[in-house]
């Protein structure tokens, strides 16, 4: 018997490619819960906003155990994105902060990992993530095999 672990992960980063089309957001998103181990029950869906000021992409995903979203504004460099996902199954900020990394470049990141189990919401995770010189040069040596 599935027994729920209420989680909500909260990121706020910035990213060296940002997506730009619906299909590659969809398709990360799909990449994404399969790589934590959750289940997509509608979706994913994205749409891309070229309202100035306000460009970039959002996207959704429905989760048998919740939801996921991100919002990416893609007029400044690096580009901007909010991100959460909250579900009722295991995952770690370390999956979903690699996942993001992979697919987009992920330079700083700030997040909160939240247990909604009680009454009462607890951190029980936090943290920034830079990336460093040395990481960004180990990217290029990883792309260039």
């Amino acid at each position: 018997m599935f027994v729920p672990n209420h989680l909500h992960l909260l990121v706020k980063g910035y990213i060296k490619t940002p997506p730009k089309t619906e299909k590659m957001l969809n398709i990360w998103f799909s990449q994404l819960v399969n790589n934590v181990g959750m289940k997509v029950v509608a979706g994913p869906t994205s749409v891309y906003v070229n309202e100035p000021g306000n460009e970039g992409i959002t996207g959704t995903v429905t989760l048998a155990t919740s939801h996921a979203s991100i919002h990416v504004w893609d007029n400044q460099n690096p580009a901007m994105f909010q991100f959460d996902i909250y579900s009722c199954s295991n995952f770690t900020p370390k999956q979903v902060l690699d996942h993001i990394d992979d697919w987009f470049g992920l330079t700083e990141a700030h997040w909160q990992f939240i247990d909604r189990n009680g009454n009462d919401f607890k951190i029980i995770d936090s943290g920034h993530f830079k990336k460093t010189l040395v990481k960004r040069m180990l990217d290029v040596f990883k792309t260039k095999k």
